[in-house]
């Protein structure tokens, strides 16, 4: 579904634990690894999602030759390893970390340890609920540069020196703004709502008599049109006088919709969240974090709200839902 990669593009950030390399600098050899035996903290940088990629790890068919990976330096002149074009969840909790065992370098995840304000220890780990396509950088150990295999995520690398595929840049598009309302003009005020990162459907009471919350599967709310874009659904179930509607959505991590202004204009209702902070999840200063989930609420059907064929969340038009049936039990 095209909604996944449009929700992983505003997610251009990687929530990563990041550090120095983890052996000993001395001069003083005495007592120092072997290099096979060595761990080493490795930072990752990732790449914007990528909504269609260049095709650059697409195996030929039939094909038994490795992917490759790119040995490259940054800006500063640190040695990376360059793998573009990787499926991946779209940021990370954790502590990457490499090895070297003969001739192949490998990286993987380690919970991420600290110590919280009243001093005690704790791990944290996890990744986002979005994946998407993007590159990756990960900055080695100098003395890991003469590597020829590379080996993330179950998947295995052929380090070459050759030039690294060039990527145009990409233009983020322009998104036109919805309509504004003033709070004077028709509305409804719907406080009946379920919007947030890890919603359950049956956390609002007074959404469930309608038991809508199974009756649709994720897949139900979208089809492609003739140019292959992903047209959204908003789906409606009836409960007496009034509408359930259930949708999907994005919303940051640390906010949740305390109640929606819902405008009527022509064919088209026009939801305004307004949201709330959310006091169990807290977020350093820079951080992001942002999921899609289900989201719904309730409102009267009548009058114009009723004769609607659309509905836009939000403040921006980037995604226009058509309003149709849900699928009762």
């Amino acid at each position: 579904m095209k909604r996944v990669w449009a929700c992983c593009a505003a997610l251009s950030f990687a929530l990563l634990a990041c550090g120095d390399d983890s052996s000993s600098n001395s001069s003083d050899t005495q007592g120092k690894q072997p290099a096979s035996e060595r761990s080493n903290k490795v930072e990752l940088t990732l790449g914007k999602c990528l909504d269609h990629g260049l095709g650059v790890l697409y195996k030929k068919a039939d094909s038994e030759e490795l992917d490759k990976a790119y040995l490259v330096e940054d800006s500063t002149g640190a040695t990376q390893i360059l793998v573009p074009e990787l499926g991946d969840y779209c940021g990370i909790i954790a502590q990457f970390v490499s090895k070297r065992q003969g001739d192949t370098l490998s990286v993987w995840t380690e919970p991420l340890k600290g110590i919280d304000e009243d001093g005690r220890e704790f791990t944290l780990s996890g990744e986002t609920s979005c994946s998407c396509i993007k590159d990756h950088w990960f900055t080695i150990n100098a003395d890991d540069a003469d590597a020829k295999y590379f080996k993330y995520s179950g998947e295995v690398f052929e380090i070459t020196s050759d030039p690294a595929p060039e990527r145009p840049e990409i233009e983020e598009p322009t998104i036109p703004d919805a309509p504004e309302f003033s709070e004077s003009e028709p509305h409804q005020e719907v406080t009946d709502v379920i919007g947030h990162c890890d919603a359950m459907l049956d956390e609002n009471e007074s959404l469930l008599s309608n038991k809508f919350l199974y009756v649709d599967a994720w897949n139900d709310f979208s089809e492609r049109d003739s140019n292959g874009v992903g047209a959204p659904f908003a789906r409606t179930h009836y409960d007496g006088d009034d509408v359930v509607l259930v949708f999907e959505e994005t919303f940051n991590c640390d906010e949740k919709v305390e109640k929606v202004n819902v405008y009527p204009s022509n064919d088209t209702l026009y939801a305004k969240p307004e949201m709330t902070k959310l006091d169990s999840v807290k977020l350093e200063p820079g951080e992001g974090c942002a999921c899609m989930t289900r989201a719904a609420f309730k409102l009267k059907n009548e009058g114009v709200y009723a004769e609607a064929k659309y509905m836009v969340f939000g403040n921006h038009m980037e995604y226009v839902y058509t309003l149709k049936p849900g699928t009762e039990k």
